[in-house]
C-alpha cells in the first residue's frame, strides 16, 4: 500500500464545494460579493481537521478523473491527508456542492451532486489499507462498503467511529459496528425516536457504541460514555458561515480519540474546532490550528 502508515483512513464522502456570497435578490442575475472554491464533504473535511491538528491521515474513495476530482485530491493533500489511494474513474464526473449564502440574514442555500462514479464495493478496498490504522473514519453516506470496511477494523482491532449527517439505511447495522458515533440532532431524534435529547444519546450507545455523542449547533454537544452524561455549550463565536462545522467537530473528536482524552476535554475541544470553524466561510478554509483551538477551549472552560 503507498504510504506510511495512517492514525486514521477515512472511507467515505469528499466533494468539491464552490461557495457565493451575495446580495438577496429576484434578478435572474446577480454578482457575488465574496466566492470560494474548497474541498469539503463529511469525511473530506474531517480528515482535514484531524491531519491540521496533526495525525496521519488516509483517504479512500473513488473519485472522478476531472478537474473537481484533481481539484479535491489537491485541496486535501495541502491539509497533509495522504489521498495515494483514492481510484481514478476516467470520464466520470466527481461530487460536487453549491451553497450561496445571502449576505444579509447569511440565509444558506445548499444543491450538490454526487457525480456519477462506480460505487465503492468491498473488493475495491485496498488489502491491509484499514488493518495499518489506527481509526476507521466512515460518514454513513455509502453504507455498504462502509460495514464491510467496519468488519474488517473491528476483526484487526482498528477501532470504528461513525459519523452521521443524515439517515441512510443500513445506518443502524453500521452502528453495531462503531466504538464511537457523532451523530446530529435530527438523526438522533430520528434513530431513537425521541424528542429528548438525553435519552436519545443513551438510546445511540445502547445500539452498540461505547461512546455516542450528538451535536446540537448552537447549543453545544452532548456526550455519554455508558457512565457519565456530559454536555458542551457552543463556542460563542460571530458565525459568519457553518458549512462543515459539523464535520470539523466530527473530525476534532476523532483526533481527541487519538490522544484518549476523557469525554469532556474531547467534547469541548471537538466544540472549539466547530466554533472556530463558523468564524470563517466553507468548512476547510476555517479548520483552526491546533494551538488556536486549546486556546479557545481553556477560555471557554
Amino acid at each position: 500500500m503507498p504510504g506510511a502508515e495512517a492514525d486514521i483512513v477515512g472511507i467515505g464522502l469528499a466533494t468539491l464545494d464552490q461557495i457565493g456570497v451575495g446580495p438577496r435578490s429576484r434578478d435572474s442575475a446577480a454578482e457575488l460579493e465574496t466566492f470560494s472554491i474548497q474541498a469539503g464533504g463529511p469525511t473530506g473535511t474531517a480528515l482535514a481537521a484531524a491531519s491540521a491538528f496533526g495525525a496521519r491521515t488516509r483517504y479512500f474513495a473513488r473519485l472522478g478523473d476531472d478537474e473537481f476530482g484533481r481539484l479535491i485530491q489537491s485541496r486535501l493533500r495541502s491539509f497533509g491527508v495522504d489521498t495515494s489511494s483514492t481510484l481514478m474513474e476516467p470520464g466520470r464526473l466527481s461530487p460536487v456542492t453549491f451553497v450561496m449564502i445571502e449576505e444579509d440574514g447569511g440565509r444558506r442555500y445548499t444543491r450538490y451532486t454526487r457525480g456519477d462514479t462506480t460505487p465503492l464495493v468491498p473488493a475495491d478496498i485496498p488489502r491491509d489499507l484499514i488493518e495499518s490504522a489506527r481509526i476507521l473514519y466512515v460518514d454513513a453516506e455509502m453504507v455498504e462498503v462502509q460495514i464491510a470496511a467496519a468488519e474488517r477494523a473491528r476483526a484487526a482491532g482498528v477501532k470504528v467511529v461513525v459519523g452521521i449527517r443524515r439517515m441512510s439505511p443500513g445506518v443502524g447495522e453500521l452502528l453495531g459496528l462503531a466504538d464511537a458515533v457523532i451523530a446530529s440532532e435530527r438523526v438522533a431524534a430520528e434513530m431513537a425516536h425521541s424528542g429528548d435529547i438525553e435519552r436519545a444519546v443513551r438510546d445511540l450507545h445502547q445500539m452498540g457504541p461505547e461512546l455516542a455523542v450528538i451535536t446540537l449547533g448552537a447549543d453545544g454537544a452532548i456526550g455519554f460514555d455508558g457512565t457519565a452524561l456530559c454536555r458542551q455549550t457552543a463556542l460563542p463565536v460571530r458565525v459568519v458561515d457553518v458549512t462543515g462545522a459539523g464535520s470539523v467537530f466530527r473530525g476534532a473528536f476523532t483526533y481527541s480519540l487519538l490522544r484518549a482524552w476523557p469525554l469532556g476535554r474531547a467534547l469541548s475541544f471537538a466544540s472549539a474546532a466547530a466554533g472556530l470553524n463558523c468564524q470563517s466561510l466553507g468548512g476547510q478554509q476555517g479548520i483552526p490550528t491546533l494551538e488556536a483551538t486549546e486556546r479557545a477551549r481553556a477560555i471557554a472552560a
